[in-house]
Order: structure tokens, then C-alpha cells, then sequence
């Protein structure tokens, strides 16, 4: 419950904070960096209020989404992994936010590293937690496979977390490289990470199905 109150009042603190400085920004505020660390698109400044509120709308389809899951049963299981999650998730949300309004206030910040930072540590935070999470419709590594099967899910999540916490680290190790080349090695160990564990879940899907297949026939004769 407290960790549940702790990232409200977060998320509440930035949208009154981002209604206190509204007056100072300036009329066209930075809401997207290319590979270069460089500023490419600016918007009005009412965008700021939406840049906030996104971590709190966020945050809500995040609380809703254990009611409305077939599985709602598992999140009483894998509740402390969630709300640590949804906490990173949010705070991720809000620091790229505030990284924006202070860029906008003409403080020299770099979002490149900021943004490589904060993706290496939510990786790392959602491998060390992976493995509690249960098998559910919603929240974790969901593949037709591991939605199939509550070993595949286990085995998927098992070797997933490795991987997000290996993933993370190389983010955040590289966080302080502002080159194009570590950001495009970056998006591709992300992607890698992605597949293999999509393929993975795949191969122990028909593993263990045609194992129950040859049970089957065993039985049968």
C-alpha cells in the first residue's frame, strides 16, 4: 500500500510542479532528440501538461489492468514484482519529462545518456524481478507459446531475466558513449533480446508438446 501511495503522489508532484514552472517556459518547448543528442522537434508549450500527465494516465491502465485480467488471480502472487515495475515504469516516464522541461529552461542536459541510463536500469530492475512474475494475459514476456503453457512461461521468464538484467547493464554501461554507432548496438541488442527469447518459447513449446504426444502414444498402446 505504501509503495501504491508513494507513486501517486510522484506522479502528482510532477503535474503540479509542471503547472508552477508552466509560466517560465518558453512558448516552443523540446519534445524529441535524434541519435545525436541533438534537439529535432519542438511543440507548444501546453504539450508540457501532456508530457506530465502521461505518466499518470499510465499509471491508472496499469492499475486496471490486474482487474480485467483472466489471470487477475496471479497478481496477488507477483504483486511486489508489479508495483516495483509499475514504480520504474512511471519514474522512467517522469525523468524523461522533467529532462524536457529543463532542456526547455535552457539547462544543459544531456537526454542522450539520461535516456540510455534510465532504460539500462529499468532493465535491470525488471530482470531481478522477472522471475516472480506469474503467468497472466497482461504483464511479462507474452508469446503464444508462453500463454500455452505455464512451463514455457517459467522457462521464457527464467532465461528472460538474464537477459534484461545483461541487457540493462550494457545499457547503462554505455550511457556515457554519446555516438550514433553505440545507439544503433544498443536498439539492436534490444531487438536480438526480443526475438530470441520470442524463438525460445517457440522451441519449448514444441518440445514439450511433442513429448506429450509420445506420452501419448504410449499410453495408447
Amino acid at each position: 500500500m505504501k509503495l501504491k501511495i508513494l507513486i501517486f503522489l510522484i506522479s502528482v508532484i510532477s503535474v503540479i510542479a509542471t503547472a508552477v514552472i508552466y509560466p517560465q517556459l518558453p512558448e516552443k518547448i523540446p519534445v524529441h532528440w535524434n541519435i545525436y543528442g541533438e534537439i529535432d522537434r519542438y511543440s507548444d508549450k501546453a504539450y508540457a501538461f501532456l508530457l506530465a500527465a502521461i505518466p499518470f494516465i499510465m499509471l491508472i491502465l496499469m492499475r486496471l489492468i490486474p482487474k480485467i485480467d483472466p489471470r487477475r488471480d496471479s497478481y496477488q502472487k507477483h504483486k511486489k514484482a508489479y508495483e516495483i515495475v509499475i514504480l520504474s515504469i512511471v519514474l522512467f516516464m517522469i525523468g524523461v519529462h522533467w529532462a524536457s522541461m529543463l532542456a526547455a529552461l535552457n539547462f544543459l542536459v544531456d537526454v542522450s545518456f539520461l535516456v540510455k541510463m534510465f532504460v539500462g536500469i529499468l532493465f535491470i530492475i525488471t530482470g531481478n524481478y522477472m522471475t516472480q512474475v506469474k503467468h497472466n494475459y497482461t504483464f511479462g514476456i507474452r508469446t503464444p507459446w508462453t500463454l500455452a503453457s505455464e512451463t514455457v512461461w517459467h522457462k521464457t521468464h527464467r532465461v528472460g531475466a538474464y537477459l534484461f538484467f545483461i541487457c540493462g547493464f550494457i545499457w547503462f554501461a554505455l550511457s556515457v558513449v554519446n555516438k550514433p554507432v553505440v545507439f544503433f548496438i544498443l536498439i539492436s541488442l534490444t531487438v536480438g533480446m526480443s526475438l530470441y527469447l520470442i524463438i525460445f518459447s517457440y522451441f519449448l513449446f514444441e518440445k514439450e508438446r511433442k513429448s506429450s504426444e509420445n506420452e501419448n502414444k504410449k499410453n495408447q498402446n
